[in-house]
């Protein structure tokens, strides 16, 4: 809706984007899009709408014969193949959906009887990770209609924004002076920064990291956090009451230009999640952008985090509240400039070798066809 104010660009709704673009770049496909841009505060009577006229385009496309297959961004627009499956069945189209986690585990008794009606009915699903796969399996999708699919990164997705990757000590320590001169007052050349981006959510493990694995580490190491919640008081109290306040460095909501310098001036990206009852990291794209500016992460090794990392690749992962295993793995590049600058080399490497989403979208081609074409074998 031009000149109203869009609701905020959010995980789920990047990876949308992203997929469709390279989609239509994909030799074979022509990509027809139905999508809801709505305002904040909106959402859910848009969605309804919205529903209700992407059923009738949708169900006129299949009549003229103008359509192979219907895939869904996410389960909330999913819950059309409900009503879609009839039509689709007669006139041999695919019905497929990509499951992002929370989008599956949702905890409204309403939504999950939808869920649970739609999955037998989809004809292929594609999780972003296999904890999110596993969870759809467990609300009645067939497992042989299981195409487990990451999401991607684009190289260009800071676009200009994106400094020169930077691989050794010396060369991020500039950067980070020139570009968060504020944040490169308060440490010292020798440090080594910590960073992590994220809402602060107890799932998120920032709490948990803040009042136990920092005071372990030495005083050369800083944690840097981008992002706000309603974890933000309790992380600033765990850092206050543990003795590490000047070594915690919350920046709050941080803009594009920063976000690519913070990724490409500290040495490592953390992502040390907890598990929460109702909740779950579906994938974890933040760890792909790391990747790309040459961060390793350390990453606790639970739901879709861990179709993330591969250990010596892209970082570590480690086990969830375990704070020694953390305190060790990040330990062991402290002191070790030419280790850390070797992994975060391989970090790029490896991120742009499994995780671009050009290769991503070619795998999503593939699968579709083969959907496609056993659907219509079957008829």
């Amino acid at each position: 809706m031009k000149d109203q104010p869009m609701s905020k660009i959010g995980g789920m709704q990047r990876v949308g984007i992203d997929m469709l673009e390279n989609l239509r770049a994909q030799d074979g496909v022509t990509v027809s899009e139905l999508l809801l841009r709505t305002p904040a505060g909106q959402e859910k009577w848009h969605l309804i709408q919205f529903l209700a006229r992407s059923y009738v385009e949708i169900t006129r496309r299949m009549r003229a014969g103008d359509i192979d297959v219907v895939m869904f961004s996410a389960m909330p627009s999913a819950v059309l193949a409900a009503v879609l499956a009839g039509p689709a069945q007669r006139a041999g189209v695919a019905l497929v959906a990509i499951s992002h986690g929370h989008d599956v585990i949702a905890n409204f008794a309403p939504y999950q009887w939808l869920v649970r009606r739609v999955m037998h009915r989809l004809d292929a699903m594609l999780p972003v990770s296999l904890s999110t796969g596993t969870h759809c399996v467990s609300r009645g999708l067939p497992s042989e209609r299981l195409f487990v699919t990451p999401n991607g990164i684009d190289p260009d997705r800071f676009g200009s924004s994106m400094p020169p990757v930077l691989i050794t000590r010396q060369a991020r320590r500039a950067l980070l002076e020139q570009r968060c001169p504020t944040l490169a007052a308060a440490t010292r050349p020798g440090d080594r920064l910590l960073w992590s981006v994220g809402r602060q959510v107890t799932r998120k493990g920032h709490e948990w990291v803040v009042r136990h694995v920092m005071p372990k580490l030495p005083a050369t190491v800083h944690l840097v956090l981008g992002g706000t919640g309603p974890e933000a008081d309790a992380i600033a109290r765990a850092a206050a009451s543990t003795g590490v306040a000047g070594r915690v460095h919350a920046l709050g909501m941080v803009d594009e230009a920063d976000l690519a310098a913070l990724y490409s001036s500290c040495d490592l990206f953390v992502m040390p999640n907890v598990r929460v009852p109702g909740d779950i990291e579906g994938f974890g794209v933040v760890m792909l952008e790391a990747g790309l500016c040459a961060m390793p992460s350390i990453a606790a090794r639970i739901e879709g985090i861990s179709d993330v990392i591969t250990d010596g690749r892209n970082g570590f992962g480690v086990a969830t509240l375990d704070t020694q295993a953390s305190v060790d793995v990040i330990s062991q590049f402290v002191g070790q400039p030419t280790r850390l600058d070797a992994l975060s080399a391989s970090a790029r490497a490896h991120t742009l070798a499994t995780f671009t989403w050009s290769g991503i979208a070619g795998r999503v081609v593939d699968t579709v066809r083969q959907v496609v074409d056993r659907k219509r074998r079957s008829q």
